[in-house]
């Protein structure tokens, strides 16, 4: 099975430490939100660092830490198509589109896939949904395209049917009892 079929973000922008670690232990790979504090997203790689965590990705989401150094056990960032990162890594680089145009324009500058925001999401979203967004962008790009937003237990197996490299799961993930939120 595809490492990346199904991809846990840590919910509401929260570098939730105790999710990453119980996420790699259910086959989902694992994904720190850094949040928007500099100093707090740090605290947490070191964390992942100590407890052996030794493949994982980061969403980077803010200006603030789009310039973090990341540890060589980062494999997988996710971060908006319009932020600008500056540093190098060896990271796969999958970009959160919300139109055809974004999708386009990451697969010129060499993503490695794309993750298609619906109405259903927070933040940046298509003015349309997950699922008809897919259907638009799967038949042009080359690349892998992921699904965030609007995906339930039948919409997945469809939209794996349909070629998604996968989903993201994210604020769901905060009704977890491994989750932090409170």
């Amino acid at each position: 099975m595809n490492k990346y079929a199904i991809i846990g973000v840590t919910p509401f922008e929260i570098p939730d430490k105790r999710l990453v670690s119980n996420l790699q232990k259910a086959d989902c790979f694992p994904v720190l939100s850094l949040g928007h504090c500099k100093n707090e997203a740090e605290k947490a790689l070191q964390t992942l660092l100590e407890a052996g965590i030794s493949d994982f990705g980061v969403s980077i989401n803010s200006a603030t830490v789009a310039n973090i150094d990341l540890p060589a056990q980062v494999s997988l960032i996710i971060t908006p198509f319009d932020l600008v990162l500056k540093s190098k890594t060896a990271a796969k680089i999958i970009y959160q589109v919300f139109d055809l145009e974004s999708a386009l324009a990451a697969q010129k500058n060499g993503a490695y896939g794309v993750i298609v925001k619906g109405n259903e999401g927070a933040g940046r979203v298509a003015y349309e949904s997950s699922f008809v967004l897919f259907q638009r962008i799967i038949k042009v790009v080359n690349i892998p395209v992921w699904v965030q937003g609007g995906v339930g237990i039948h919409t997945a197996a469809s939209l794996m049917a349909q070629g998604a490299a996968g989903i993201i799961l994210d604020s769901q993930l905060a009704l977890f009892p491994e989750s932090s939120v409170p």
